[in-house]
């Protein structure tokens, strides 16, 4: 573990200085005994009476008697002290591997780890300032600096587990890597990348289905929505209040990206912090693009938005209409097929990921737009609820809905980009939606979006127990 400006404990460091100090003082207390006697002795032989002196003899087997049996004892008396003193030390050493454990244990159970907004850095725990000195603590755990808490170099005691509410000095909290201020609250994140190209309307998508959760599935299952900050929550109210206006949140243009953050609290389970990541289209132009993007790494599941009208087979289906709504409907340039790959070669190249092996996180690919023309009644949840009809072997509204779009997929022609998510993903979901709820016009009127908090829901009941419990609750 790397120095801490904290004091170590005594029982790793201080404990056996003590003891090995103890031992040197009574060696030489034992030897300093010896020597008194032997300089007693003075000259053993008497010149003028031609015998040994008594006395100076008797103080020599003195002084032979203290180093011989002194030493003894003293020897049997170190190895005891250092038996008693080691049981002792071995003692707490076992309730410090236990401390550790149950750490360890705890977050690893709770899959806590510290995620940074900005950089996208993972780490075990976020870096902790010292209220008092505002010193940096790199690893505030159970360690050779403290089992339950830990003394700074300024005398301030920091607690070093969740149980002893490490937690209170979340507001001191900063990412090892970049340094920035960051607000975890120790508690599971959930990374969760909203991808697409440009103009598929990624943004819009994530606020509407953030607005849907705050609004109408939250009070349902008496979730309480916390923003991370001030200024999650800003942004999210001033896009709410241009949306009602029917104003179209603005184009993401920055190539790093930062998460967009919320809590989701309940007293049934520990606090979920979201991180809803929603990249420039035109990031997924190149794999290299990518490579800032390190919660790849770390992932929970994927939200992929695709453009219909993207589709060269539906451009031509709907060519006349497009040239009247063009602006309006502001088709994507990008092919979803390059979008899909560029993110597909940033988790091999990047992420570990074998070309061979599936990835087992959940992927929701969402068809947006479907407001547009007859979409809806092709793919959408009447043309669903029509299958189920016709189908009996088809029993609900997401097996009609993955039915019809792979359908729908090889008639206009992207078999193969079919081909590709069912050898990539473990498991998927076709979603259909509108982010905004009809082609916008100049009238301003307020935007109605339909079912995009389907595919968030999705994988949030993929991600975790407990949310997934509450919402398997909230279906039925």
């Amino acid at each position: 573990m790397e120095i801490q400006p904290a004091i170590k404990s005594y029982f790793f460091g201080k404990g056996y200085r003590d003891l090995s100090n103890t031992i040197k003082d009574s060696w030489n207390m034992n030897l300093g005994s010896a020597k008194k006697y032997w300089d007693k002795t003075g000259d053993f032989w008497d010149e003028d009476n031609h015998f040994y002196k008594v006395p100076s003899v008797a103080t020599a087997f003195a002084a032979l008697s203290v180093i011989v049996f002194g030493s003894i004892w003293f020897a049997l008396l170190s190895i005891l002290h250092i038996i008693i003193l080691l049981s002792f030390f071995l003692v707490i050493y076992i309730a410090f591997t236990i401390v550790l454990i149950i750490e360890k244990i705890y977050m690893l159970f709770r899959g806590i780890f510290t995620a940074c907004p900005e950089c996208h850095f993972k780490a075990p725990i976020p870096n902790y300032l010292c209220p008092k000195c505002k010193v940096i603590h790199t690893r505030l755990i159970p360690s050779s600096y403290g089992i339950l808490k830990r003394t700074c170099q300024c005398g301030n005691k920091l607690p070093t587990t969740f149980f002893q509410r490490r937690l209170q000095l979340k507001d001191y909290a900063s990412c090892p890597n970049c340094g920035r201020s960051i607000i975890t609250q120790e508690t599971k994140p959930l990374c969760i990348p909203i991808i697409g190209g440009p103009s598929v309307g990624k943004t819009c998508f994530l606020f509407t289905s953030t607005r849907a959760l705050i609004n109408k599935l939250a009070p349902k299952l008496s979730w309480n929505i916390e923003f991370l900050d001030t200024n999650n929550e800003n942004i999210y109210n001033n896009e709410l209040a241009n949306f009602n206006k029917g104003i179209v949140p603005a184009k993401t243009v920055a190539m790093t990206l930062s998460a967009f953050n919320f809590f989701i609290k309940s007293n049934r389970w520990p606090d979920k912090l979201i991180y809803l990541y929603d990249a420039a289209g035109e990031a997924f132009e190149s794999s290299d693009n990518l490579l800032s993007h390190r919660f790849y790494g770390f992932l929970h599941g994927f939200i992929f938005i695709i453009d219909p009208f993207s589709i060269p087979e539906l451009i031509d289906q709907y060519q006349e209409q497009l040239q009247l709504y063009e602006a309006n409907i502001k088709p994507s340039l990008m092919m979803l097929e390059d979008a899909f790959s560029a993110m597909i070669i940033n988790m091999e190249k990047n992420h570990g990921i074998k070309r061979d092996k599936p990835i087992d996180k959940p992927c929701a690919i969402v068809i947006n737009k479907t407001d547009a023309f007859d979409i809806e009644d092709r793919i959408g949840k009447r043309a669903a609820r029509q299958l189920i009809i016709q189908d009996s072997s088809i029993k609900n509204f997401n097996q009609a809905t993955q039915t019809l779009c792979k359908e729908l997929f090889e008639e206009w022609g992207l078999g193969n980009f079919l081909r590709q998510i069912e050898s990539k993903f473990k498991k998927y979901q076709f979603f259909t939606c509108s982010a905004l709820g009809y082609i916008p016009d100049n009238s301003k009127k307020p935007f109605k979006p339909y079912r995009v908090i389907d595919p968030l829901i999705w994988i949030l009941t993929n991600s975790d127990s407990d949310l997934r419990n509450d919402l398997k609750k909230a279906i039925k």
